[in-house]
């Protein structure tokens, strides 16, 4: 699992009750994670937080586009995303790990990276294929791929 230093959530010390964060997920976001599949990005991310004493809710609405290599002509292109929404509960347990309804978050280490998992939603929502639409890739590679046609 990849990481982000840059939205991390402490279930310690925020305030319970209901809170609305808007996080811009650009460039400088996308270039600090550990991964290699998303170049960069505009993308809005709202995160509704519904804080308690034993567990946190948390519902996401991401929107905006991110760049990609295109899987043909190795060439950057731009994906806009479908908008993107899921609820995420979150709860403090003696020990990190997940199942089919929380993620639970180390007693002894209280932060949750929400950066990651907002890159995550993103790269699932993501085609399988990353390609330009048709005679928009590079010219030249697209020469290049004709004359090794069959």
């Amino acid at each position: 699992m990849g990481k982000t230093n840059n939205i991390l959530l402490n279930l310690n010390t925020t305030p319970l009750g209901q809170h609305v964060q808007e996080y811009a997920l650009d460039d400088a976001f996308f270039a600090s994670l550990e991964q290699d599949e998303i170049l960069g990005g505009q993308c809005k991310a709202s995160v509704e937080m519904n804080v308690r004493e034993a567990s946190t809710t948390l519902r996401l609405h991401i929107t905006g586009t991110v760049k990609v290599t295109c899987d043909r002509c190795l060439d950057p292109m731009e994906v806009q995303l479908n908008p993107i929404e899921d609820q995420v509960v979150l709860k403090l347990a003696p020990e990190a790990g997940e199942d089919d309804n929380a993620i639970y978050v180390a007693e002894a280490q209280p932060v949750f990276d929400l950066g990651w998992l907002m890159y995550e939603l993103i790269a699932v929502s993501l085609p399988v294929v990353h390609s330009h639409a048709e005679g928009e890739c590079n010219p030249q590679m697209e020469a290049i791929l004709n004359e090794l046609k069959v």
